[in-house]
């Protein structure tokens, strides 16, 4: 399949998935920018059409897009291909009314439109999806799940919550009364289930790390024991409740192995994740079952979820995200 790529600042790590690991169903066939001479010169490194206008594109010659640009520009892109008749693989925060858009535009135009929550992909979350299913499987359920994250990554913790529930099912934000604060309490709750969401609710001017003190760390409470996510990338690990294993083998936790993994191991291994995002919507237009997380119902819930959530932070944090 043949993918335009849209944006070179983080769109640039789709190019490096479709040149650094090729696949024989997918190629880079185009790169759309703003029109700098850093984009031009990405494209012809890579040896491919370069666009600065999305109607100069020749939507039969393109199968996916990813759009990596964000705000209004980015938004514009993808309504305008999915017109174009292309399925589009959308970077994310993405706002509700902007998801029922894109899907109802999809829908008319017999293509498909994903969202990348990206991190929920990696490799230590996918361990903790994993575990929790087990412990499910177990026949126990989960009582509380508690949740890390910074203005920046609370759509993707968010989207690992829901994947972690399946859904996101009638999960509501219990109104806080208090003063904002730096690191600020969230509680979620359903019938069944309740969820602390502790954010960051400040960031720093140029978006370098240097202010970020949480990303992803995720907690679900079972009868049996906890199981927790310190960071994106890990550790993770099993904390058995005294009364549900013998004395004489309880412990104070149990690690989750994870093989350890350096900076370029890590980005080789996010760029591969993109690339199975791209694959997964490639299955979808292919006609193999959507995911769930990819799945109407799921993207709406997840984008509502994750303004409602914004709305009990500062007034100002929805900018800061978006941005």
């Amino acid at each position: 399949m043949k993918v335009l790529v849209c944006g070179t600042h983080y769109g640039s790590t789709y190019i490096r998935a479709l040149t650094r690991f090729p696949q024989e169903n997918f190629s880079c066939a185009g790169v759309l920018s703003k029109g700098s001479e850093y984009s031009q010169q990405i494209a012809k490194q890579v040896g491919v059409p370069y666009y600065s206008n999305v109607n100069a594109i020749p939507a039969d010659n393109i199968d996916i897009a990813c759009v990596a640009v964000s705000g209004e520009a980015g938004k514009a892109i993808v309504l305008s291909l999915l017109k174009m008749g292309v399925s589009v693989l959308c970077e994310h925060p993405v706002e509700q009314a902007f998801v029922q858009e894109a899907l109802a535009l999809a829908k008319q135009h017999q293509v498909h439109f994903h969202v990348n929550g990206h991190f929920a992909d990696l490799y230590a979350p996918q361990a903790f999806l994993k575990s929790v299913l087990a412990a499910y499987q177990q026949g126990f359920g989960c009582m509380h799940y508690a949740v890390g994250a910074n203005l920046r990554t609370l759509y993707s913790a968010l989207d690992l919550l829901g994947r972690a529930l399946g859904g996101f099912e009638e999960l509501k934000v219990v109104k806080y009364s208090g003063e904002p604060m730096a690191f600020q309490p969230v509680m979620l709750k359903n019938k069944n289930l309740t969820v602390s969401v502790l954010c960051q609710n400040f960031s720093s001017v140029e978006d370098d790390g240097s202010a970020t003190f949480l990303n992803h760390q995720c907690s679900a409470l079972f009868p049996h024991g906890t199981l927790t996510l310190s960071e994106t990338t890990g550790p993770l690990s099993w904390f058995p409740s005294s009364h549900c294993l013998p004395a004489e083998s309880w412990k104070t936790y149990m690690p989750i192995e994870l093989l350890p993994m350096d900076q370029q191991q890590l980005m080789d291994h996010r760029d591969q994740c993109n690339l199975a995002a791209i694959a997964a919507l490639a299955a979808t237009i292919k006609g193999e079952t959507q995911p769930v997380y990819q799945q109407p119902h799921y993207l709406l819930g997840l984008s509502g979820l994750w303004q409602a959530v914004l709305m009990e932070l500062q007034p100002q944090a929805k900018d800061n995200c978006a941005a």
